[in-house]
Formats: structure tokens, sequence, C-alpha cells
């Protein structure tokens, strides 16, 4: 009941704060009427255009529900209608009046116009076409004609129409970094084996091995990692599969739980600490052949999780292993 009431408040905040802005708007909205009645796009050009685009901006991101955004375009726009607004009250009207002819005189010949240049302006920003960046929507002239964006993750593609505002991605996918479902830091577009965490230099695959099979979610080991007896003593027989496993983690950008098991033979509690010693000792192993400590987690679960019977020798030492766990970052 708390949070729904929690929740409830919540809402009614932010729409209290929606409507504060919008009638900040109307009111940014009846300065820049005022302005341009008092012909402001003549005394005030830069001033006008300033607060025209910004407040069309923050109605904008009103309507996206975009709040901050919406608060922070109303701090330009504000202060520039304002000031659009006094300085419009110095327009002066000018009315030039021709002089009558004398009577009994011919009038002089009118002479003819002078001619007149036009500077185009599409958006009617202030910002003349030819040095309008945006001509077709309307900025301030400091931005160059074009309208203040954010764009919070840097990656060029701005806030409104990107689909990862706070992941950098390049513009081809809409400001989203490209898909990579096994995580080793080559996009599924560009790997050859995107299922399979391998090296940028083998195009996304791992490189071939002998011992060791490379999964998405996990290495599976071709032979068993051998112990002394009772002990966390890794043996020489094992050093193979294991330098395999180190190149496989050095080559893809991922991280790995080593798991230790053991059989259901003598006590759980010292077959639980066994199991902890062994994946320690797997996991200093490997940062010796140069893994980063931080991308390995050793973890041991004792008798808890076997894979086969323990009622027969075979079942037993099936049981007793280490496992690897593969997870992409």
């Amino acid at each position: 009941m708390r949070r729904a009431c929690a929740s409830l408040a919540c809402l009614a905040l932010a729409c209290a704060s929606g409507a504060g802005l919008r009638k900040r708007a109307d009111s940014i909205e009846a300065d820049l009427t005022a302005a341009r009645e008092q012909k402001a796009d003549t005394c005030a050009p830069k001033e006008l255009a300033t607060a025209e685009a910004n407040l069309r901006s923050a109605r904008l991101a009103l309507e996206q529900g975009d709040s901050g955004r919406a608060e922070s375009l109303l701090e330009i726009a504000s202060p520039a209608a304002r000031e659009a607004l006094a300085k419009s009250k110095d327009c002066k009207t000018v009315v030039v009046r021709e002089k009558a002819p004398e009577p009994r005189q011919a009038a002089p010949p009118m002479p003819a116009p002078a001619p007149t240049v036009s500077m185009k302006d599409s958006d009617g920003d202030g910002v003349p076409d030819v040095d309008d960046l945006c001509p077709d929507v309307a900025g301030p002239a400091d931005h160059h004609g074009c309208p203040l964006f954010t764009d919070r993750d840097n990656d060029g593609v701005a806030d409104d129409i990107d689909r990862c505002p706070d992941l950098p991605g390049p513009k081809e996918n809409f400001g989203c970094p490209w898909p990579d479902r096994d995580g080793d830091r080559v996009a599924d577009k560009d790997d050859k084996c995107p299922d399979e965490p391998g090296s940028p230099e083998n195009q996304g695959c791992p490189r071939k091995t002998t011992l060791i099979v490379v999964k998405r979610d996990r290495i599976e080991l071709k032979q068993q990692i051998h112990f002394q007896p009772n002990r966390a003593v890794i043996l020489s027989d094992s050093y193979d599969v294991l330098k395999e496993v180190a190149q496989a983690l050095k080559d893809a950008s991922v991280t790995v739980r080593i798991e230790g098991h053991t059989d259901n033979v003598g006590k759980r509690s010292e077959n639980l600490q066994l199991s902890q010693d062994r994946a320690d000792a797997v996991k200093d192993y490997l940062v010796k052949e140069g893994v980063a400590p931080v991308r390995l987690k050793a973890v041991g679960y004792g008798q808890k999780r076997p894979i086969a019977s323990n009622s027969s020798r075979a079942g037993r030492t099936l049981n007793r292993r280490v496992e690897f766990r593969l997870d992409s970052k």
C-alpha cells in the first residue's frame, strides 16, 4: 500500500511539474507574441529567434515526457523572450511623406526605385539560409541556426533521435551499440562465430584447440583437471588443458566462474572446503598464465551438484571436476 501511495505521489508530482512547465511556456509565448507585434523581428531578430527555437524544442520535450530537458530549454527561451520584448519597444515606424508638387507646376519625374537585396530565411529564425546549417529547422544564431539538442552519451547522435541515449553507438545503428551475443567485443555483424567468444584477430572465433571447446556460456574440457588426492595441488598432466583455457580467456573479453565439485566421500563441510581450494588453485594458475584476476571468480560447491551417481567408482570420478562458466560483459 505504501509503495502504491508513493507511486501515486511521484506521478502527481510529475504531472504538476509538467503542468507548471506548460504554464511557463505559455507565458513565454505571450511575451513573444507581444514582441512580434512590436516588430521585434527588426529590432531584436537574434533574441526572438533564440526564444522561438528553444520554446518549440521545450514543447516537444514536454510531449515526450522529458521534463528535465524541457526545463533547461525554457531557461534559455525565457530571458531571450524578455529581451526581445524589451528591445521591440524601441522600434520606431518612420513614415516618409512625399512633398506635394507646387500649384501650376508639373510634378518632377519619379526616380526609379533602388534595387533591394533580400536574404532568404526559410525557417524564420533570423539566420539567413546562406549562413544557416539547419535552414528548415529554427535555431539560435550562436548555434548556426540549429536547435539546441543534447547528446548525453556524446556519440554524435542527438538525444531526440538516439534510441540508446545513455549508451554510445554509431549513427548507422541509431545511436545504439551493435549487438554482440557472445560478449567478445566483436559485433555480431562482423563476428564469424557470434555464439562462441573469440578474438578480433580471428574474426570473433576461438582459436583451434585440442583439449577444450569454447561455447557461448561455458568452456568444455575434453579431459578433467587432476589434483593430488584430497589436496588442491594441480597435477602436471593438466597444465596443457589449463593453458588452452587461459589462451581462450585472453582472446575473448569475458569473465569466467571457476566451479569446484567433489564426490560424496567424506564429510560434507570438508568436501565444500576442498572444492573451494581447488577452484582457487585453478584461478591462481590462470592468473600466472596472464588472465586478469578481475575476470576470474572461484566458487566451491562441494558435493551439492553431482552429474553422475556416487554409488559407483566411475560416477564419483565424474563428480570430482572443475567447470568453467562464462559470463560475457
